[in-house]
């Protein structure tokens, strides 16, 4: 049976919090086996049946509005998807550049960005942030720390014209390493 890893935007930040244990309910509750989460920041590692993603983003997305009544955006990828994401941390920026910089962080998108999209990220530059893509993935160096960026999610999704949550790419890592996919 596939595993995957949900990445839930909006969990245990702006004032709404949610016990691990009981995201871990709503996808057992749904049909969902082998059920773990990982840290407090929402992602959630489950096994199902082979289903299309987007079935499956749709299927989480309508429990977490029924359980926690308000909207949670789902993001999904296999175990395979977050080891490649985990490997890539110095192919989107050099080693020097990562290593001289605060923090790498990793968006996660449902589909990779149209070239009309890819354009309007090039003008999120800045001293603090540099963005690259790398398929269904934006890459953010942040020169600065988080509470020194002006980078807000909402702008960038307004502008982008999708919908998106980060992740450090050490969580990234972290997961891979937990969650190898040759490992079911």
């Amino acid at each position: 049976m596939p595993r995957y890893i949900a990445f839930l935007r909006a969990v245990n930040v702006g004032g709404r919090v949610v016990k691990m244990t009981q995201l871990k309910s709503i996808f057992e509750n749904i049909g969902f086996s082998n059920v773990e989460t990982f840290i407090a920041s929402g992602n959630v590692i489950f096994s199902a049946t082979r289903k299309a993603i987007p079935s499956l983003v749709e299927k989480i997305e309508t429990a977490l509005r029924t359980e926690l009544d308000y909207d949670v955006p789902v993001f999904i990828r296999t175990d395979a998807e977050v080891a490649a994401i985990a490997q890539r941390k110095y192919t989107v920026f050099s080693m020097a550049e990562v290593d001289a910089a605060h923090s790498l962080n990793v968006g996660v998108l449902h589909v990779p960005l149209t070239v009309a999209a890819q354009a309007v990220l090039a003008g999120f530059d800045t001293e603090s942030e540099s963005f690259r893509t790398s398929g269904s993935e934006i890459f953010m160096l942040l020169h600065t720390s988080v509470s020194n960026s002006k980078f807000s999610i909402t702008k960038f999704e307004k502008a982008m014209g999708v919908r998106t949550t980060f992740r450090n790419v050490n969580t990234m890592q972290r997961l891979a390493g937990k969650y190898p996919p040759d490992n079911p």
